[in-house]
């Protein structure tokens, strides 16, 4: 049994098993350290606008850096009652979201482009450190407007389209998804995904 710091130097050492020297030993353990910290919490988002955020009518919108700032895209597709006709409402409840295409896009050589996934929002830091200015595409009509994010809380965001100028607004709440609510969705995905045995 070792009983002192000398017993350590030289050849004790690799008697221990690890086979380094003092030195590499300490980088060893030191790099170890960096890492487990970097490992220990998920990287917060650079921005606050960024995360999955849950619309008025229960579709998903993930905002994440992009070279024009920030964007956003449909990462879930609920297909709100009443904004269909009664035989495209028929024909929605038998398909699965990646069945939704851009049909009612104003520019027809867009109506092909499938609706999960579909960038809606394009938005650039505006003067206030809470708001981002930009443009929304709103699938629902098929036209983009000019318009605004402005963050209410950590968890809250409203989205804001506006036409004639900026004269007339309109307003939606929107609300962070919890990373617990997406971790337990993805871990039931792979559930799902995984081979029966």
């Amino acid at each position: 049994m070792l009983t002192n710091a000398r017993e350590l130097q030289g050849p004790a050492l690799r008697t221990l098993g690890l086979g380094l020297t003092p030195r590499a030993l300490g980088l060893s353990l030191a790099l170890w350290a960096v890492g487990a910290a970097f490992a220990q919490e998920p990287a917060a988002p650079a921005s606050p606008v960024e995360g999955v955020w849950r619309t008025q009518l229960l579709s998903e919108v993930t905002i994440t850096a992009c070279p024009a700032g920030f964007c956003g895209s449909l990462s879930h597709i609920v297909v709100p009652e009443g904004l269909l006709s009664g035989a495209e409402a028929e024909a929605a409840a038998t398909m699965s979201p990646d069945q939704f295409f851009d049909y009612r896009n104003e520019d027809p050589a867009l109506r092909n482009r499938p609706m999960l996934g579909l960038q809606i929002l394009t938005m650039r830091p505006g003067d206030q450190p809470h708001i981002f200015d930009g443009e929304i595409y709103n699938p629902e009509d098929g036209k983009t407007y000019s318009g605004y994010v402005e963050m209410l809380g950590p968890d809250t965001l409203r989205l804001n389209g506006c036409v004639l100028f900026n004269v007339v607004c309109r307003g939606e709440d929107w609300f962070r998804v919890s990373p617990e609510e997406l971790a337990a969705r993805a871990a039931a995905g792979a559930v799902e995904a995984a081979p029966a045995q």
